[in-house]
C-alpha cells in the first residue's frame, strides 16, 4: 500500500485530488438590491416531512415522533 502526498505549490495553492472531479468555484458576490431592500437570512427547522421556523415548534414535533 502506498501512500500519496499532495503538496501546495505557490503555482497550485491548495490543490488536491478532488479538484480532478471539476475544481473550486470563485466566489460569487451576492447582487446589489435597491435602496429600501434589506436580505435577511432565516433559520429552517426540519423535523421528517415538516419545516418549522422556530426551534421550540421543531423540538415539540420531535417529542411527537420520538413518543411513537
Amino acid at each position: 500500500m502506498s501512500i500519496v502526498q499532495t503538496v501546495a505549490t505557490p503555482d497550485q495553492p491548495g490543490t488536491g485530488e478532488w479538484e480532478s472531479e471539476g475544481g473550486s468555484l470563485e466566489p460569487q458576490s451576492p447582487p446589489s438590491l435597491p435602496e429600501g431592500i434589506i436580505a435577511v437570512t432565516s433559520v429552517h427547522y426540519r423535523v421528517g416531512p415538516y419545516s418549522y421556523s422556530r426551534l421550540e415548534d421543531a423540538l415539540a414535533e420531535h417529542g411527537r415522533q420520538s413518543a411513537t
